[in-house]
């Protein structure tokens, strides 16, 4: 009779039930788990992708090193795109060159709204910051003209890998 009523008391005061998680954490930390996981450089190259596309940003600006490779003919999906990735969310850094006259804070909205949507959507990463650097401002004329005497300097440099 004894091991009734204690059966009852260790049921309404959760004895059992501790027991129970308490062998089902046991039996959780023996399994394998699978993950999914992304090297910074995805999320960089997704945030520069999505970043193209908004009206008013010319290029992203990468460092001397993606200037260097960019020269030589070896370009950089990722320049402009500093990623930082977790297990669940992303923060980014992005340097942009805006066209002349187009707004900045507008600019900075949509591709705070893109570069979200895009890494999400992609990755089911949660964007929890998006930090936008603007490195120039130029009108498209000007950045046509430096991205024409860019080339040639690759044409003429071609030959030396």
């Amino acid at each position: 009779m004894a091991n009734i009523n204690e059966q009852a008391y260790n049921e309404r005061a959760n004895v059992n039930k501790k027991e129970r998680e308490e062998r089902e954490d046991r039996i959780q930390e023996n399994r394998h788990v699978s993950k999914l996981t992304f090297d910074n450089s995805v999320i960089e190259k997704i945030a520069s992708i999505a970043s193209s596309e908004v009206e008013g940003v010319l290029d992203l600006q990468g460092g001397v090193f993606t200037g260097f490779q960019e020269r030589f003919g070896s370009g950089d999906l990722t320049k402009g795109v500093d990623a930082n990735v977790g297990e669940k969310e992303a923060a980014l850094d992005i340097e942009i060159i805006v066209e002349y006259g187009k707004s900045a804070p507008k600019i900075f909205e949509k591709i705070k709204q893109i570069v979200s949507q895009q890494v999400n959507l992609m990755t089911g990463l949660d964007v929890v910051e998006v930090n936008v650097n603007v490195k120039d401002v130029m009108t498209r004329k000007e950045y046509e003209q430096k991205n024409r005497s860019n080339n040639e300097d690759k044409n003429t440099n071609g030959g030396l890998r």
